[in-house]
């Protein structure tokens, strides 16, 4: 039974990619439809994990790849969380020259629409090349960016006609450091970013607006330029495109969730921006903590695929990895935690730290937790969980805020709470599902 055995291994390899274990190729061969009477007929071994068996030692090898971290992968990782907070030196030049309101209003649209269009981008252009279809995803980020650099500038002007500068700028920045991450640009936009943050200090120290104002215009522009230049760097793709509506359906659920979760945090936090300082700035903890909790979510996933190696029952992975997790979160907990400690440490010294800010600084610690942990369930098939606890959590937001005025830190506490306890009930569940790691 040999010859059978070759062609099943070759037309499962693409399924598999780098299967580690006969585990992970049973995984996937159950999932599409073997069974064991299906291994006695029609290649004569005994069960599914004989045939797994089988199939893995069939499977074509890449020498020389080995998935362990590097430290570059890490640091570029680590510095995600500090490159987001890299335009807010100019915030208050654009809160003098626009007024706080108008101001907010224009943070918070721009924000929003920035957060969940980012990341349809970067998952379209993923998709793509991951099918090893390089130019195809650079055309679809200057696509997809252009579009809606367009939509945010329009919807700006109905807002306020004088916000269309700066919300053009704020989703500008959003959608050119994308791009650059999605390259592995993390140190151009940094470089990029230096005329805004250079101004913006300026601004705090001497009082020079235009000089802010100014420096943050270039430095978009600067980002702009450079997005386009790497989209363009790649050579003609051999093969077509899969079309684009296939791809939009596929990214649709990750949108809509980053949109859930954008609607979530700022139906509270907008509501902050110019009040006492220790609230307006209770965020600042885990922006500069998402770089940690991106980090953490990808060595949960190559910690999972190797316990496949290790783990010699079924029971055992499903236990291995219920601990891992568990220690993943806690680590990511941590890190999130010590930041808004120091934040506290801050505010107290200098007699700035209100119970309400302390509080809102605890719950932005614990929604570090739940976005790991919503991360872990974009990637192994948990987004239709994310979708109805989010919606169900963020409705509840909404609505108690709208009855009882007066306790939004209270209760975006308790929702931050609730999707945590949420979302790791779910993953109690099916982290240690095995075909969830084919």
């Amino acid at each position: 039974m040999t010859e059978p055995v070759d062609e099943l291994a070759n037309r499962v390899a693409p399924m598999v990619g780098t299967a580690v274990d006969e585990l992970q190729v049973a995984a996937v061969l159950e999932s599409q439809g073997f069974t064991d009477q299906a291994a006695r007929d029609d290649y004569g071994l005994p069960d599914v994990f004989a045939l797994a068996g089988a199939v893995f030692r069939k499977l074509p090898r890449e020498i020389g790849q080995p998935r362990a971290e590097t430290r570059i992968r890490t640091i570029r990782e680590l510095s995600h969380g500090p490159l987001y907070v890299l335009p807010s030196p100019v915030y208050p030049a654009v809160y003098e020259w626009l007024g706080g309101t108008t101001m907010v209003h224009g943070l918070v649209f721009a924000t929003a629409i920035g957060w969940w269009w980012s990341m349809g981008m970067s998952l379209v252009a993923y998709r793509l090349s991951g099918h090893g279809l390089d130019h195809a995803a650079g055309r679809s980020l200057r696509f997809s960016g252009g579009i809606g650099l367009a939509a945010v500038t329009a919807g700006a002007f109905l807002i306020d006609p004088r916000l269309w500068m700066f919300c053009l700028a704020q989703v500008g920045f959003q959608v050119a450091s994308c791009v650059l991450v999605t390259y592995r640009r993390e140190a151009w936009v940094a470089i990029l970013m230096i005329p805004a943050c250079a101004g913006g200090v300026a601004d705090l120290l001497f009082n020079v607006m235009p000089l802010a104002l100014y420096g943050g215009a270039l430095s978009i522009v600067l980002m702009l330029a450079a997005s386009w230049y790497v989209t363009g760097q790649a050579k003609p793709d051999a093969r077509k495109a899969p079309r684009m509506p296939a791809l939009l359906r596929l990214a649709a659920p990750s949108v809509a969730y980053s949109a859930l979760c954008a609607g979530f945090m700022l139906n509270t936090d907008a509501q902050f921006v110019t009040a006492n300082l220790d609230l307006g700035i209770a965020v600042a903890p885990l922006v500069l903590g998402m770089g940690a909790v991106e980090w953490r979510a990808h060595r949960y996933s190559e910690q999972a695929f190797d316990l496949l190696t290790s783990s010699r029952s079924v029971t055992a992975f499903r236990r291995d990895t219920w601990w891992l997790l568990v220690r993943e979160l806690a680590t990511c907990l941590v890190i999130v935690g010590c930041l808004g400690i120091l934040l506290l440490g801050a505010l107290g010294q200098f007699g700035l730290l209100t119970t309400r800010g302390a509080l809102l600084v605890d719950a932005h610690v614990l929604l570090g937790g739940v976005f790991f942990l919503g991360f872990v369930l974009m990637r192994y098939e948990g987004m239709n969980s994310l979708l109805v606890i989010l919606s169900v959590v963020l409705i509840a937001n909404v609505v108690v805020n709208q009855y009882a005025p007066g306790n939004e830190v209270t209760v975006f506490l308790t929702g931050c709470t609730v999707l945590l306890v949420g979302f790791l009930l779910v993953l109690r569940v099916t982290a240690g599902q095995v075909r969830r790691y084919r």
